[in-house]
Parts: C-alpha cells; structure tokens; sequence
C-alpha cells in the first residue's frame, strides 16, 4: 500500500489529491483505502519523509472520526481502552478542568481526540465534543468527587 500511495500522491502529497482520489471509489473501496492509508502512518511512521508525516497529520486531522473508528477497530490499541465507572462525571469534570479562559481558548475537537484515543466513550467525536462543551459541574458532581478520594 505505501508504495501505491507514494506512486498516486508524488513526493509532496497533499490532502486534496488524496481526497480526489477516494471521492472516485466506490463506498466500499473508501473504507479499505482509508484504513490502509491509516495502517501506512501508523505502522511505518518513522520511515517517513517529513512531507509525508505532514500529509498523514493533516490527512488524520481531517478525518478524526475515521481515524478513531480505525484505531479502535482495527488496531490492538482498541484493546487497551479505558473503561469508565461513571462517563458523564468524567465529561463534567473534564470541562471544569478544561473550560476556556481569556487568555487561552479550548479545542474540543481536539480534546475530545484525545479522549477518544485513550477512553471507551461510546460516542462520535461530534456528539462527545458538543457533551464536553456544554456539560457544567454542579457542586454535588465535586461532593461525589471527594467522597472517593482517600487520603492515607
């Protein structure tokens, strides 16, 4: 597959020639040629020219919600998900943590990835960052907290 890819997009690839491509397959085509553009970054990463890291950056980027979908499916990552005792706490706390100040704005696009990449949070990017972006803690949310802290 590298080479195919390397053949199709030259040596500065770009995600617009990449997406032209795939916008000729059909559905079904899509979905391979995605995940093995994916195995490609994922697997060969280090022996990849750095137009090429910028390529997959920018490719994943664009692609969050595929990418995760390869990640958990198709990878062992997917096996080492984090179960979460309580997910709407964590998404509450998260955003108490994370809430946006003057000086610095919040990427829940880009905090929700990360979640996606580490937790079991069984929704889409879409859904899970407008649930980070609204959700507010309530003071018994930090009761709750602190009744499961322990201090030795």
């Amino acid at each position: 597959m590298k080479n195919k890819l390397m053949a199709l997009l030259g040596a500065q690839p770009a995600v617009c020639s990449y997406q032209k491509h795939v916008n000729n397959l059909l559905p079904e085509e899509k979905v391979v040629f995605y995940k093995d553009t994916f195995a490609v970054a994922f697997s060969d990463w280090r022996n990849l020219s750095p137009a090429y890291r910028n390529f997959f950056v920018r490719l994943i980027k664009s692609e969050r919600q595929r990418f995760i979908d390869f990640m958990r499916n198709d990878t062992v990552l997917g096996a080492f998900l984090y179960d979460l005792k309580d997910d709407e706490l964590f998404i509450r706390i998260l955003n108490l943590l994370e809430r946006p100040e003057k000086k610095r704005k919040t990427s829940y696009t880009n905090l929700t990835f990360a979640v996606q990449l580490g937790f079991n949070i069984k929704l889409k990017l879409k859904s899970l960052s407008d649930k980070l972006r609204y959700a507010r803690a309530e003071t018994d949310d930090l009761y709750e907290l602190f009744e499961k802290i322990t201090i030795e």
